[in-house]
């Protein structure tokens, strides 16, 4: 269970480092966010996959690997929608021209990426852990006499 913390743990590092970099060329580019989407960056796309690879690391693993898959589903779904396909001022296609652009671009693209392989991360140490012998009964080794 060691190696389903520690990729769970990588998956949530290297996706927030990409979502740091993203964040840069928001505010380097002047590309704001309104009010629910800032909350929703915050909680589900920094404070979420933080927390899933501290519970990874417990006695809360299959919480950890959900919340893992739940935070870098809604990651995806989100930077896929407002970067590719809803018109506005955060879509990396129709980005107004600037120094900012080209890391606005590749950082968005990128975290595509990034929250697609934390996502697969999410997903294995689900299918890990529904594996592991379960820490009560007779699959935890214990073994268990008949009573007559």
């Amino acid at each position: 269970m060691r190696r389903v913390a520690l990729y769970g743990t990588l998956a949530a590092a290297l996706v927030t480092g990409g979502n740091l970099l993203h964040g840069l060329s928001h505010a380097g580019g002047g590309v704001p966010l309104v009010a629910w989407q800032q909350a929703y960056v915050l909680l589900v796309i920094f404070l979420a996959p933080s927390a899933a690879a501290l519970l990874l690391w417990g006695r809360f693993r299959r919480a950890g690997a959900w919340l893992l898959v739940v935070s870098m589903a809604g990651a995806l779904v989100f930077g896929l929608a407002y970067h590719f396909l809803i018109p506005g001022p955060d879509n990396a296609l129709t980005l107004q021209p600037g120094a900012w652009r080209p890391v606005f671009r590749a950082s968005a693209a990128l975290l595509v990426i990034m929250d697609a392989l934390g996502l697969a991360a999410g997903l294995w140490a689900l299918d890990r852990l529904s594996r592991a012998p379960s820490e009560t009964g007779s699959a935890s080794g214990i073994a268990q006499t008949e009573v007559r």
